[in-house]
């Protein structure tokens, strides 16, 4: 009878542990295997933005982060010497373009749940407008340098993923890193002459190589700069230059 009774328990121990196992698999096999985002803080700098996240292994994820950035000012202060003084500068730029966001993603727990580390890269390409004023023979002229500026790089990120209900996520994350592109500047307004051209060209040259203006967290903005002008405007170039990238963000997300 004893043995009977340990031969029946060891069958129900048995039954239970496949049970176990069967659910376990059920939840590997039914459980999200991808998230669709959003960024809610990119929109308070107007930028659209959606976020695909794709399992690929227990612990393991990659996705894909792109948006585009809509026309809006921002200002900048810059601190610097010229001319042997220290001086502020305040100004407006007006940038707007697109950026694409890759990542891979480990998370200690399992995928989608909890603390994470990121590794990143960032392709970027936009367009900006940047005021300034120009005195020609008293009178002041208010115009817009055209700029662009492209260039990719990378770096880490950590973040958390919450479940708040089924199937509805909420990431949070924030990181650092560093790139290195090319910026163009322009100017051909029409109120401006040959000779204009050729004195913007030579206080650019004499600025970049003078000056020492350090923008937060850009460092010395006019190192490297390569100024021309012609008979219709003038335009300054910066190539392979270092900047730093931040990346960050509230998403909202729905998995499937």
């Amino acid at each position: 009878m004893k043995k009977l009774v340990m031969g029946i328990s060891l069958l129900v121990s048995a039954a239970s542990l496949h049970a176990q196992d069967a659910v376990g698999v059920a939840a590997q096999l039914f459980s999200p295997r991808r998230i669709i985002k959003t960024n809610l803080a990119g929109y308070a700098l107007l930028v659209v933005n959606a976020n695909y996240e794709q399992k690929v292994g227990l612990k393991t994820s990659v996705g894909l982060l792109g948006g585009y950035k809509l026309p809006s000012v921002i200002k900048v202060e810059a601190i610097g010497e010229m001319d042997g003084e220290n001086q502020t500068y305040a100004g407006e730029v007006e940038p707007q373009g697109l950026f694409i966001n890759p990542y891979f993603r480990f998370y200690p727990n399992k995928t989608f749940h909890g603390f994470y580390v990121e590794a990143f890269a960032r392709y970027y390409d936009y367009t900006f407008l940047v005021p300034y004023d120009y005195d020609k023979n008293g009178s002041i002229i208010h115009a817009n340098l055209d700029g662009k500026a492209s260039g990719m790089g990378g770096g880490l990120a950590l973040g958390v993923q919450i479940e708040l209900g089924p199937r509805v996520y909420l990431d949070i994350n924030a990181g650092y890193g560093m790139g290195s592109g090319d910026v163009h500047l322009d100017t051909n307004d029409p109120n401006l002459d040959a000779a204009d051209y050729q004195s913007i060209k030579r206080n650019i040259e004499q600025h970049a190589e003078d000056a020492d203006v350090k923008i937060f967290v850009l460092d010395n903005v006019l190192s490297g700069v390569e100024a021309g002008a012609n008979s219709t405007s003038a335009w300054a170039d910066i190539d392979g230059g270092s900047f730093p990238i931040l990346r960050g963000g509230i998403a909202i997300g729905f998995a499937f």
